[in-house]
Order: C-alpha cells, then sequence, then structure tokens
C-alpha cells in the first residue's frame, strides 16, 4: 500500500443564523482530511494509466475526517461530503465497509469520520486530485420524502423545497440545513498526460471543454517520447503531429490561436503544448493554447526535417468515415484525383447539373434555396442543390463562390473530398476540370460537419499542387514543401 500524505483546503463558514439583536457568533473555520492510499504505486516518475471505461477504473482506499484548524475531528458532524476529482476525472462509484453508508460520489460522516471507502477513478489524467465537500446534500432513499420535497419550510429561512430553498441541492435531498463548505483535498493522483491520439479518438473526443497538456520530448505512459512537430500554419493557427504515434492514426490536431502562431515555422518541435479541447462542426481542435517551441533551421543545423511522409488517401478509403477521422489534421497526398466537369456559373438546364453549368439560383434571388426553414425556400432550387449533392462529378456554383471549394471525385463508386486551394493566391480552378490534371493533390485534411463530403483536403501553398507534367526536379518532400528556412535566429519560442 502506498500512503499519501493528506493536504488541508480550509474553508470559511459563516453562521446563518436568524438576525436577532444578539452578537453574530464568529466564523468557524473546518476542513476535510483526507488519507488516501492505493495498491498500485505511483508517481510523478511512475504514472497511472488513463482510462475512460467503467471496467478498468483506477481504485484508491481514503479514510475521510472532518476538523477544526488544529486538526482535531468536530465529532458533532453527522453529514455528507461529496468525493470529486479536480481538474480532471470521475468518481465512477464508492464502496465502504459496515456502518459507513455512501451513495454514489456521497460518503457519509460519523462522527465527523468515515474509514476504508474505496473510490473507483475514470477518465482521470495529468496531476489531478480528490477532492471532499460538504456541499450540503444527504441523499434520502427512494422509499422517504425528503426534506427538500415535503412541502415543509425545515430550516425555517423562509423557503421550501427545491429548487426554492438555497440549501436544496436536489428533491432528493434530505438536509435544508446550510453546509459548512469544508474542503479538502489529496496529494497529486499522478496519471499520465494524454497524446494526441487520446484527444483526437476518431469521431469525438472524451476531452471536450477539458483543458490538456500534451506529452512533447518526454516519456509518455508508454514509454516512448513523443516528438510534437508543426507540418502546417494558418491565418488562424497551426497544424502539429505527434510523430511517434502515426501507427495508431488520430495522432495530429489543429492548434486554433486567432493569428498565425508568432515564431513558429513547419518543421519546428513542441516540447510543450496545452489548450482547451473544443469541436468546432465536427473537428477536434485546441484553443486558448500555449506551447515551448524548438525551432528548426536546417539540414546542416537542425538535422533532417521531421514533418512525417504524406499519409495517401484513395478512394475506398475517402469513403471509410473511420478511416478519414484517424487522418483528421493530418498531411496527406490523393493521386491523379479530378475535378468533375458539372461545375460552372451558368443556371443548371432543367434543374439538373450539367457540364459549365452548376449554379442552382434557378430564380436568381442570390439564395440557393434548399432549406426549408430558412427564406428563399424554393422545390426546385432544393431538388438541384440535392442533384448536385449527390453528384460526384458536380460541385454546385455558389457553394464554390462562398467557400471556394470544389468536390474531387476517384474511380466510380469511391467517396469525394473537397479540395479548397485559398491558400494559393490566384488558382483557377476552372481550368482545371476532367480527367489528366492532376498528379497529386497534397495538403491538410480538415473536417466541418454540414457540407457533403464533410472532409477536405487544403494545400498549405503552391508546393502541395502537382499538376500532370511537372518536372521530377520541382516535385518536393513532405520534409521541403511548404517549408521556409529561417534567417538569424527566434528569439520568440514560447507562448
Amino acid at each position: 500500500m502506498r500512503a499519501l500524505a493528506l493536504a488541508l483546503f480550509p474553508t470559511l463558514f459563516s453562521s446563518l443564523a436568524a438576525c436577532s439583536s444578539d452578537a453574530v457568533a464568529p466564523p468557524a473555520l473546518y476542513a476535510v482530511r483526507l488519507d488516501l492510499s492505493s495498491a498500485r504505486p505511483f508517481g510523478p516518475d511512475k504514472r497511472l494509466p488513463i482510462s475512460f471505461e467503467a471496467s478498468t477504473p483506477e481504485t484508491f482506499t481514503v479514510d475521510l475526517a472532518l476538523t477544526d484548524l488544529s486538526g482535531a475531528v468536530r465529532t458533532s458532524f453527522n453529514g455528507w461530503v461529496r468525493l470529486s476529482l479536480e481538474p480532471g476525472g470521475v468518481v465512477f462509484g464508492t464502496t465502504a465497509p459496515p456502518g459507513v453508508p455512501v451513495s454514489g460520489p456521497n460518503v457519509k460522516l460519523t462522527a465527523g469520520v468515515a474509514k476504508g471507502v474505496t473510490v473507483k477513478v475514470i477518465g482521470a489524467y495529468g496531476d489531478t486530485r480528490l477532492v471532499a465537500e460538504d456541499v450540503g446534500f444527504a441523499p434520502t432513499t427512494p422509499d422517504k420524502v425528503a426534506a427538500c420535497a415535503n412541502g415543509v419550510d425545515d430550516d425555517g429561512n423562509g423557503f421550501a423545497d427545491f429548487p426554492n430553498d438555497p440549501n436544496c441541492l436536489f428533491l432528493n435531498d434530505d438536509d435544508e440545513t446550510p453546509a459548512t463548505h469544508a474542503r479538502g483535498v489529496s496529494q497529486p493522483l499522478n496519471f499520465a498526460f494524454p497524446l494526441i491520439h487520446d484527444v483526437q479518438q476518431g469521431a469525438s473526443t472524451p476531452y471536450l471543454a477539458r483543458q490538456v497538456s500534451l506529452v512533447g520530448d518526454a516519456p509518455a505512459y508508454d514509454g516512448k517520447v513523443h516528438r510534437i512537430v508543426v507540418h502546417g500554419l494558418t491565418s488562424n493557427g497551426m497544424y502539429v503531429t505527434d510523430i511517434d504515434d502515426l501507427a495508431r492514426g488520430s495522432a495530429s490536431i489543429f492548434v486554433f490561436n486567432f493569428s498565425v502562431p508568432f515564431g513558429v515555422r513547419p518543421c519546428d518541435t513542441l516540447t510543450r503544448l496545452s489548450g482547451n479541447v473544443a469541436e468546432f462542426f465536427g473537428g477536434v481542435q485546441l484553443g486558448t493554447p500555449g506551447w515551448t517551441t524548438v525551432p528548426w533551421f536546417n539540414e546542416k543545423t537542425s538535422g533532417a526535417c521531421p514533418i512525417p511522409d504524406f499519409a495517401v488517401i484513395d478512394g475506398t478509403k475517402s469513403g471509410i468515415a473511420a478511416e478519414m477521422d484517424k487522418l483528421e489534421s493530418a498531411l496527406v497526398t490523393i493521386k491523379n484525383p479530378v475535378i468533375g466537369r458539372h461545375f460552372g456559373s451558368a443556371k443548371a438546364p432543367a434543374g439538373v447539373p450539367a457540364d459549365d453549368a452548376s449554379n442552382c439560383d434557378l430564380d436568381g434571388d442570390g439564395i440557393v434555396g434548399f432549406n426549408a426553414k430558412k427564406g428563399g425556400f424554393k422545390a426546385d432550387e432544393k431538388a438541384c442543390n440535392d442533384a448536385c449533392t449527390a453528384d460526384p462529378d458536380c460541385t454546385e456554383w455558389n457553394n464554390f463562390k462562398q467557400f471556394g471549394q470544389a468536390k474531387i471525385k476517384f474511380a466510380p463508386g469511391d467517396g469525394v473530398l473537397f479540395f479548397q486551394p485559398t491558400a494559393v493566391p490566384g488558382f483557377d480552378m476552372l481550368s482545371r476540370l476532367g480527367p489528366g490534371k492532376f498528379a497529386e493533390l497534397r495538403g491538410v485534411i480538415t473536417k466541418f460537419l454540414g457540407p457533403t463530403p464533410p472532409y477536405t483536403v487544403e494545400p498549405r501553398c503552391a508546393d502541395d499542387i502537382i499538376e500532370v507534367g511537372a518536372p521530377p526536379s520541382t516535385i518536393k518532400t513532405a520534409q521541403t514543401a511548404c517549408v521556409s528556412r529561417r534567417v538569424g535566429i527566434d528569439i520568440e519560442g514560447t507562448n
């Protein structure tokens, strides 16, 4: 057993006694003491694994005591404390020896103590702590009407029951009296820091709306050093990849920064990356980021650029959502893609897109009325738009004008993607329709739910567009395409 020293966090409790001519009693200070142990040794250099599965929780044993500032147990306290984890994780379940009542994450202290409580934890990561707090909640049994649901102002504060009484947390709260809000925390529970793969995890992220610190240039829970490398910049952020976790997929992520990350270039390595995890129309990204950069200068000074090779997308893979999700924000290449000829500014004849005619704004009011819940809806325009969506050869003209993207296709029956070369000034899409135009299209693959298809290839610069007949000497590798070399020393390596 590994015993953890307790950590006290005293909180202020002001008596809420009714006002009278007598002097108000001075506030009392109380804290919850936690003595915690684990059968599995852990520490900063031996971290516990991350688990989001109820079948594989991490288990701890804790003794609880409500004390005053001198450390003396307040034996008059017979109430409940709630267990939680901060900054991340869930108390999945609690059990206790006979005579120690528990209910979900709540534990009852009798004469100020509860010993031998087993706590199951899932979803914890990094340096987290077990927190115990008297929140004033006393769960009742299903066969009893709780004090917060009995229609009586039990504590005499002028309010009866949940949700009117501020001392009632839920309908099954059996205690209307104020809480002490005594609080205590354990020493850090050293869980593994997540990897980019853990944050991405395909179609959704288990870290949504949470702050994470990602491993960079340090051993992770799998024993490997994971290097995070910048492979693309945008006007509002950067794309990075864990180059030591490519085999599992979901190894890349977009870092949203509101502007181009100052002092960062492709091929740089991040030794620290943190931020808030968010989903933006289906795509996972880090916001309000912080990072520390090791700059890359050139092959002679810094060694080979560590950007990984392009991942290849073919027609089969493009139609499999699970495979495409693994590539979100990664650097990819597509061989011999085709932009279909059902694409042009002319109105679709008889409402059906055709060669050089994919404009579904049939009445010319500036709106393609495909949404019956919005203004400008027209049944024939919806039919035209639906026909274009189902047609691999079609790019609806107004969608192209708004977003600068065109549909690219592979063999018949294969999946399709969007191609969005907005980072390449002056690119003429309409002069490149039909087969035999592109040998390769490269760039970052992004996901945006709404349009069909939801995946878009975005070239980072002109190097990522390789046309048929391009001289081999002009075709750059993943390690040299869209990479600008530094001149001098960049002193801004940390954000």
